[in-house]
């Protein structure tokens, strides 16, 4: 029986309202799948032939996906009421805090690789910028141009957390 204010959301908007994650995951995958058809079609493995650059874009992938995990553990046990609510990190719940965190640690981790470990190098070396669609070669693009755009990450997203302080959004319950 519903409740004379209470407003029923459409089925659709439902589901992305609590499965966003699942879609997010979902996009990713194609990605992955588009990805390494183009990274194999580049370097001319069979399919099942395995390749650093192959193995380099799976764990990408695979981390790349983290802040959708937690967003889905917060929606489905978490009692996050709707994705709307990690616009809202204001209201400090400690799931929308742990994703938007999950967000800053991947991107913390993508810029030490890149600093520390070479990764610059990898990037270019096996042009991974290329496997997402980039147009332009990025072996021509100086590593310190794939520095620079690595220590923006982790600033970008300080940026994006302290401007949604500011930025209020009613979420729907």
């Amino acid at each position: 029986m519903l409740n004379k204010g209470s407003v029923v959301e459409p089925l659709p908007f439902q589901f992305f309202n609590h499965y966003f994650w699942a879609i997010a995951i979902g996009i990713s995958l194609i990605n992955y799948v588009i990805g390494r058809r183009r990274i194999v079609a580049a370097i001319g493995l069979g399919q099942s032939q395995p390749n650093d650059m192959l193995g380099l874009f799976g764990r990408l992938c695979l981390f790349s996906n983290m802040p959708w995990l937690v967003m889905g553990w917060g929606l489905l046990y978490g009692g996050v009421p709707s994705v709307f609510s990690y616009l809202q990190p204001q209201d400090h719940n400690p799931y929308v805090s742990c994703w938007y965190g999950s967000l800053l640690l991947l991107a913390i981790v993508n810029a030490l690789w890149i600093l520390l470990a070479d990764g610059a190098g990898r990037v270019r070396e096996l042009q991974q910028l290329g496997a997402f669609g980039s147009r332009q070669k990025n072996a021509t693009m100086p590593e310190w141009t794939i520095k620079l755009l690595a220590i923006l990450g982790p600033v970008f997203v300080l940026i994006w957390i302290y401007w949604m302080q500011f930025v209020t959004v009613e979420a729907p319950h």
